[in-house]
């Protein structure tokens, strides 16, 4: 024991060094992120600097026992921030991976001039409510209010539509409304300034399973048309042997990203490691098509299909293209956008030449900061064909965003960077399949080609599921444009 106090006292900074030279090489090991070459490069790197340290420290110099020291310390020193660093990461990674479940937002509202502030203020009221696909959360949320207002049975009366819920909200028909959060934002496009004029007086989160309406529902298969279904990946499969589909969807909500909300961008991400291409495929959020296990033999907007949770816009997005869909990234797109500036901007190419607000963009090439890039994503009435254009346009801020990862630009600032990334994506990739990509593009350096489609269709007004009783603007798609997307899609699948 003695022996060991004594050796510990006279070699303290080089065991010192070692062991947090140790602690380092195991997280970085561990972490499934750094190549085995670099691992070995990192092992021979700690090697040589204990060498040092422990050539210096047994001289009889002082200078150079002092080098030693100094040497030692900065070792450790860089070996804890890394450490930190890695931690950093893989806590971050793990914040947005392996996304299982979904938060369904349930509110209480009412007139904006009613004084009523809480639940406890609405004693008397009547209720409407539009139970829609969320019967069973609207019923638990009926349960809370009879609690909390103290009033035993509430009155209920029951709407067919969200609009005409609002309505008669606005009219003093009823109270206060029930409904699910996610249609604020369609009634936005039905009754102006419709969160202007009712207020929200209760709120409750549900997590939900994203694939609930699929185990629910009990409609035969031909509802699902053609689509080909595709499992999630394994936790543990590999992303780098095989082609792969991922729909990319984005949200524009100001909670949580796993909150349901109607989904603004709808891009599948057809990915092809062994060629290192991908393809883009842009579908138009008002694309006029079956939601499966939900709107049965009705038609719906593509968009609305995000209310119901991303698996419904996967499935929604197999059956429009009979191709699957293993996988999802669900992005907050205006979020993202942060990501730009972060990146010091982006060069992005523009078709056609139009301004918006205080922006100008010429056709071909504009480098963008994170306002313009935002812009850019998000005008449609400035084009003949809208929506379809503007899916264009998301699809090029993508491709730059991409680029621009793929250049040292990176490097400048990698922790900002995944930050921003993590605040404002979810996926369903597990963290090993990530780190594991992550560790494979590092080992290949491989750049990707990026090859860019969209599809096309008629503008139309019509009904739809989600909100029956108003015609809204619709695109029916274009049959032929979607045969030749899909074509170029299972070539990439291949």
């Amino acid at each position: 024991m003695e022996r060991t106090l004594e050796f510990l006292k006279k070699w303290k900074e080089p065991v010192f060094q070692a062991l947090i030279s140790i602690v380092l090489l195991a997280l970085m090991f561990s972490c499934g992120m750094i190549p085995l070459k670099y691992m070995g490069i990192a092992v021979l790197i700690a090697l040589l600097l204990l060498a040092l340290t422990f050539l210096a420290v047994r001289s009889r110099n002082t200078a150079v026992r002092s080098v030693g020291i100094i040497l030692a310390v900065l070792t450790c020193l860089v070996c804890v921030i890394g450490a930190l660093l890695i931690q950093h990461v893989m806590n971050k990674l793990n914040q947005m991976a392996g996304a299982e479940t979904q938060i369904e937002n349930i509110v209480v509202m009412v007139n904006d001039t009613d004084c009523a502030l809480a639940i406890a203020d609405t004693p008397g009221y009547s209720f409407g409510v539009f139970e829609g696909a969320d019967s069973e959360l609207i019923d638990q949320m009926i349960d809370d209010v009879q609690q909390l207002n103290g009033d035993g049975e509430i009155q209920k009366r029951v709407f067919d539509s969200p609009l005409t819920l609002a309505e008669a909200l606005l009219d003093g028909d009823v109270d206060a409304a029930i409904c699910n959060k996610a249609y604020l934002s369609l009634l936005e496009d039905s009754v102006p300034d419709y969160s202007k004029q009712a207020k929200i007086i209760y709120e409750k989160e549900y997590e939900t399973d994203p694939d609930r309406w699929e185990r629910m529902s009990a409609l035969d298969e031909d509802q699902t048309g053609n689509g080909e279904s595709m499992d999630e990946t394994s936790e543990n499969a590999s992303l780098t042997d095989h082609s792969f589909s991922v729909l990319i969807s984005g949200i524009d909500v100001d909670g949580p990203i796993t909150a349901t909300s109607r989904s603004d961008v709808n891009i599948i991400m057809t990915v092809n490691p062994m060629k290192q291409r991908i393809l883009l495929t842009s579908t138009p959020r008002d694309y006029y098509v079956h939601i499966p296990y939900v709107s049965g033999e009705e038609l719906d907007k593509l968009t609305h299909a995000g209310i119901y949770g991303v698996k419904t816009s996967m499935k929604t997005l197999e059956n429009l293209y009979g191709v699957g869909i293993s996988d999802y990234i669900r992005i907050n797109f205006d979020s993202l956008i942060q990501l730009v500036d972060v990146l010091g901007g982006v060069d992005v190419k523009s078709e056609v030449e139009f301004s918006s607000g205080s922006y100008h963009f010429v056709k071909g090439m504009n480098h963008l900061n994170g306002d313009q890039a935002l812009v850019f994503s998000r005008v449609r009435h400035a084009f003949a064909d809208g929506d379809i254009q503007r899916g264009k346009n998301q699809m090029n801020v993508l491709t730059a965003i991409l680029n621009k990862l793929q250049s040292r630009a990176l490097l400048k600032n990698p922790a900002d960077v995944l930050d921003v990334i993590s605040q404002s994506m979810q996926t369903s990739f597990s963290t090993s399949q990530i780190t594991k990509t992550i560790a494979w593009q590092l080992e290949n350096r491989h750049r990707w080609e990026i090859k860019r489609q969209s599809v096309t269709g008629s503008s139309d007004s019509q009904e739809t599921f989600s909100m029956p009783g108003t015609e809204l603007s619709v695109i029916w798609p274009d049959e032929d444009s979607v045969r030749e997307a899909a074509g170029k899609i299972r070539d990439e699948l291949k």
